[in-house]
């Protein structure tokens, strides 16, 4: 019946019925189950391989970002450590300089005042 109406079409347009061919499907155009299952598997596959490497390198710039950030507040505190390692010392020694100059000060109040009590 197919064939028939081809053939009835291909009349009305004038074209002689040695021309008209059949309709089939080929088996090599036709895939099976079994492969389509396996291209939706590949490129499934292929997907999440690709997110895993995405997260991977994600977590890589992560984890860099994060040491620099480590490194950096640890020269920070370092600084820091020694900035008041240096007032210490600092401070210290001014302690010290007035410590002195306030025993010498009481020496020199203590002579005077030696010199100045009777004998």
């Amino acid at each position: 019946m197919y064939r028939t109406a081809l053939t009835s079409s291909a009349r009305a347009f004038r074209v002689p019925a040695t021309h008209t061919r059949s309709i089939h499907s080929s088996p090599v155009a036709a895939k099976t189950v079994t492969e389509k299952v396996s291209e939706v598997a590949d490129a499934v596959n292929k997907k999440v391989g690709k997110g895993l490497a995405s997260a991977i390198e994600t977590g890589e710039k992560a984890t860099q970002t994060t040491k620099e950030t480590v490194d950096s507040l640890k020269q920070k505190a370092e600084g820091a450590t020694e900035s008041a390692k240096k007032t210490a010392q600092e401070t210290t020694e001014q302690a010290r300089q007035k410590a002195s100059q306030a025993t010498a000060g009481a020496r020199d109040a203590k002579d005077d005042m030696k010199n100045h009590l009777p004998k």
